[in-house]
């Protein structure tokens, strides 16, 4: 480790490793890796344990791991580059460009416990898309919305099971047939809105979403490993997934879709299926640190990375619908972003910004410290909030200026 310009004691960067050599020695997990870039000099990249856990391949810090949500992000920043070429406004309404999503129904439920459905009172924009408030859910059974997008996932599976899977476009129109959970703009929901978003970056652009966040974000930046597949020559690096067990770690083999495949999906997630490696996503956090540059490549504007990270929503809201480790956070345009450091108990900085991935994955971008970090594991748990916590908490406990 070399932390000379960081800032960062090397003795505490030791507290920083020793911890990711103790969650695989407790068992947490099956291998884990952490990278903390500040001042520009990489100070920290350490991986432990296993990338493999029944094959014993050792965690390499060059191994590829399944991103999953934290590929919002990058969702984000390539719809925002076409904002920045006025082919959009945030207060549109997504149907000028996806009619399927015009004419909305809303699925209410009186205090009878009736539900019915109504017109949606407002148009979905794509600032409700961008801040999870359009009322599009995820796959799930917790309401009558949720359960038909579940049904239409069901169905996407069962076709691409067949041999005639969905591509994006046909995810939206599919998606555009469930009701809404609530009237655009009224709560938060974590949901299917930022591949909605995906979509539209292929209509308005007129490219598939892989092949522009390939030219706008990957190559100018140098990413070398981040896609929506791992090319066959390339599967030894993937890292495995596990899940916990009655009797430990064991693989996780339910996964109803995989962006470590080693064929190109026909559906690009741009809410869920990117894989990567920490060092493609620190070049991409460094990025969003240095306000949208990075050496010679401008990706995006600094007051475009400004409006992206500024709290979007309602903080009352945000405390009803919230994850509950997101306490403390407001949420921005695709991101949580630190409002109140107390409570949210941890040791950062007002300001703080980025996102997370199911199974573990995890980065920051520190404007106060100049600082992105980031700690990467594959886990299907409940627990990984309590597992990245520690970890942050070694970061910050390392400055040392």
């Amino acid at each position: 480790m070399k932390s000379e310009g960081s800032g960062l004691c090397p003795k505490r960067l030791k507290t920083a490793e020793a911890y990711l050599n103790s969650i695989v020695a407790q068992g947490k997990a099956a291998g884990a890796g952490g990278m903390i870039v500040r001042h520009g000099v990489e100070a920290f990249c350490s991986s432990a344990g296993w990338q493999d856990l029944e094959k014993k391949v050792p965690m390499e810090n060059g191994s590829i791991y399944r991103i999953y949500s934290m590929s919002k992000t990058f969702t984000i920043v390539a719809a925002m580059t076409l904002y920045e070429k006025g082919l959009f406004r945030l207060h549109q309404p997504i149907a000028d460009f996806l009619p399927a999503f015009a004419d909305m129904k809303v699925a209410e439920t009186d205090s009878r416990g009736i539900m019915r459905l109504v017109p949606a009172n407002r148009p979905i924009t794509f600032e409700h898309l961008f801040t999870m408030t359009s009322g599009i859910p995820y796959p799930g059974d917790n309401s009558f919305p949720a359960c038909i997008i579940a049904g239409i996932d069901k169905r996407a599976q069962e076709d691409a099971a067949g041999g005639a899977p969905w591509n994006t476009a046909r995810m939206a129109e599919e998606a555009a047939t469930a009701p809404l959970c609530f009237h655009p703009g009224e709560r938060w929901m974590y949901g299917f809105s930022h591949d909605i978003l995906g979509r539209l970056i292929e209509v308005i652009s007129g490219k598939t979403l892989g092949v522009y966040l390939k030219e706008t974000i990957f190559d100018p930046l140098g990413l070398k490993d981040t896609a929506f597949y791992v090319p066959k020559e390339k599967q030894y690096r993937v890292a495995k997934p596990y899940r916990p067990g009655p009797g430990g770690l064991e693989e996780e083999t339910r996964l109803a879709s995989d962006p470590a495949s080693p064929d190109p999906p026909a559906f690009e997630s741009g809410g869920g299926g990117l894989c990567s490696t920490m060092a493609d996503c620190a070049l991409y956090a460094q990025m969003l640190l240095n306000n949208g540059k990075q050496g010679n490549e401008r990706i995006l504007s600094r007051k475009t990375l400004e409006l992206i990270r500024v709290n979007h929503c309602d903080m009352a809201e945000l405390d009803r619908s919230f994850f509950p480790d997101m306490i403390g956070y407001g949420y921005g345009l695709g991101v949580r972003t630190m409002v109140d450091t107390a409570r949210a108990g941890l040791n950062g900085s007002p300001g703080e910004w980025a996102w997370s991935g199911l199974l573990g994955t995890w980065y920051c971008v520190d404007p106060v410290e100049d600082m992105v970090a980031l700690f990467f594991i594959q886990l299907m748990s409940d627990s990984n909030v309590h597992i990245q916590r520690g970890f942050i908490q070694t970061v910050y406990s390392a400055i040392d200026d």
